[in-house]
């Protein structure tokens, strides 16, 4: 049934239409606008305040606004949305709307806007351009919803960003204190952050010197490295700084009497509400992490239920949830729920096994299966249900060709699957190239992409900077059994243009069937999961880069699987 409200609304807009019950118009530049004064009052204060505080216009026929913010473009998109209940925006006009709207005081056009942006700009492609820009808009117009929104979600990438060179030329003072501000602040140590902020300091040390003593003081000095503090602000155009100088000192003081600045201890020792870590999920075990200071597999503190499952394939985390596809023997297949909260293992039953992948997109989480005939599923942690979705489109139980998962990622809340192939070639199976498959939630349809250049088994599929990369595994496998055999593959880049590039190794060491080198950085490819070790390359490094002990990563048993999941700092034991 159709609610009074919206069958007035629907009569307004048609009398609108027909030029009837028009009592007011308003130009803007060149444009009229035919309208009703009550309909603009009741949803807009700044009309509101127009009509019946005694101004002028109140009795006007024509009204002109004469903000230049305003233009006719964006105030008929106002107009149309006060009249509609809809609005028509896109990534071109919406922030041109959204003053317009702000400016006119019409809320429910600005909380289109934020909504629009909240998907459009921080769910899907969130980056520092956009984040610089959001902040900035959401600060003129006191959008706090909006920049709380912007604010949580670069904290949740603040590894990524902080290293790039726009984290460095481009986010402001301001920007950077809110940010380092806030617990939720995701980075593997408060060392790390207290570098950031000095590498963000020197990158513009005589405009930012003014505002260096701010933005350190937002860092947690009592948790950083002492001898790291030291190098850093124990020079003379540090000291000279008041604030830095007197936080240098608290920070010493701390390490060798702690309980003698009690205020100290209590603001810069605080930790940061979670971290993301690696952790190693073993069947009838205890929970393990890779501690980025020993470079070593501890056990997690704060898990000590072990998963009952006795066989692990695959694992993905979404907020406090860690999700584990396991079996049991002579019970049978179940997603495994851990609360990190709880501390608590549940079983979600699910009757299909050969879940090579689970990946969480929006409100569901994708169980991706080895064998590509079969209907896959999704779960829709709204209904609380399993539900099918569309299958992809690969001619799988054809005799003469041999599918199989070769890797799963997301972007844009998009579910990309690599499938590689072999073709039986006589008595023979010949490695084909893998190919790209694209599913779209929204039309719930599959899009087959490029094929790689080279072929790929037991590889890995992730996102860096936005492009999708396929790297680790081997460029060939025992059709029999499905155990590796030749080379491991090369790493290839998927480009926008549906094509795909080998990416090559210049600084990793030849035989190291773990390490890749990707845009500078280092990821370790373990267990088909691929790990950010945190090692850059900077420009011009000669070759081959050292590794550390990094390589510690694939020391952990054969039955693990591995996955990031937040964790309170707390639950990490000291090393």
């Amino acid at each position: 049934m159709v609610a009074h409200s919206e069958i007035l609304l629907s009569k307004c807009a048609q009398f609108r239409d027909d030029g009837q019950f028009i009592d007011v118009r308003l130009k803007v530049r060149e444009d009229i606008f035919p309208a009703h004064r009550i309909v603009l009052a009741a949803n807009s204060d700044y009309f509101y305040a127009m009509f019946t505080d005694g101004m002028k216009e109140s009795s006007q026929e024509v009204i002109e606004l004469k903000d230049e913010s305003i233009s006719p473009d964006a105030f008929k998109i106002v107009m149309d949305s006060i009249y509609a209940g809809d609005i028509c925006v896109n990534e071109e006009n919406v922030f041109e709307v959204l003053a317009a709207a702000d400016h006119l005081q019409v809320t429910t056009v600005v909380q289109q806007c934020c909504d629009f942006l909240k998907r459009e700009f921080i769910q899907l492609r969130l980056d520092l351009h956009n984040y610089c820009l959001l902040s900035t808009v959401a600060d003129r117009h006191s959008l706090r919803d909006l920049q709380e929104a912007a604010e949580n979600k670069m904290a949740s990438m603040y590894v990524d960003v902080c290293e790039s060179e726009e984290f460095l030329s481009n986010v402001s003072g301001d920007q950077l204190f809110s940010l380092l501000s806030r617990d939720d602040l995701s980075a593997p140590s408060e060392t790390f952050v207290f570098k950031s902020v000095m590498q963000w300091i020197k990158h513009k040390k005589e405009e930012r010197m003014a505002v260096a003593g701010k933005v350190i003081g937002a860092v947690r000095l009592g948790l950083v490295d002492i001898r790291v503090v030291i190098e850093e602000l124990d020079t003379e155009e540090m000291k000279r700084v008041p604030e830095i100088y007197t936080l240098m000192c608290e920070t010493l003081i701390y390490n060798f009497m702690p309980s003698r600045n009690l205020k100290f201890a209590a603001e810069k020792t605080k930790t940061r509400s979670t971290s993301p870590v690696v952790i190693a999920v073993l069947p009838g075990a205890q929970m393990q992490y890779f501690g980025i200071e020993g470079k070593t597999w501890k056990p997690l503190a704060s898990t000590i239920p072990a998963i009952e499952a006795t066989e692990c394939y695959c694992a993905a985390s979404a907020g406090n949830n860690l999700y584990v596809a396991g079996y049991e023997w002579s019970v049978g297949y179940y997603i495994y729920r851990y609360n990190t909260e709880g501390n608590v293992w549940e079983k979600m039953p699910h009757s299909c096994g050969g879940i090579k992948n689970l990946c969480i997109v929006d409100d569901y989480m994708y169980a991706i299966r080895s064998n590509c005939s079969q209907v896959p599923q999704r779960y829709s942690f709204a209904k609380c249900q399993w539900q099918t979705f569309a299958k992809v489109n690969i001619m799988s139980n054809h005799p003469s060709y041999h599918f199989y998962n070769s890797g799963v990622t997301i972007l844009h809340s998009k579910v990309y699957v690599l499938y590689g192939s072999a073709k039986l070639d006589s008595v023979s199976w010949r490695m084909q190239s893998a190919g790209l498959h694209c599913f779209d939630p929204v039309k719930n349809e599959w899009e087959e992409k490029a094929k790689t250049r080279k072929p790929h088994y037991g590889s890995s599929l992730f996102v860096v900077n936005n492009r999708i990369y396929v790297a680790g595994g081997y460029d060939c496998i025992n059709i029999s059994n499905g155990s590796p055999l030749g080379n491991p593959a090369l790493v290839e880049a998927y480009y926008e243009d549906n094509t795909w590039s080998v990416v090559e190794q210049k600084h990793i060491p030849p035989g190291n069937p773990n390490a890749v080198e990707i845009e500078g950085k280092v990821f370790f490819i373990v267990k088909h999961f691929p790990v950010d070790s945190g090692i850059r390359i900077p420009p011009g490094e000669l070759y081959p880069v050292h590794l550390g002990e990094y390589e510690n990563l694939a020391k952990i048993d054969k039955t693990a699987v591995l996955c990031y999941l937040p964790v309170k700092r707390e639950s990490l034991k000291s090393e």
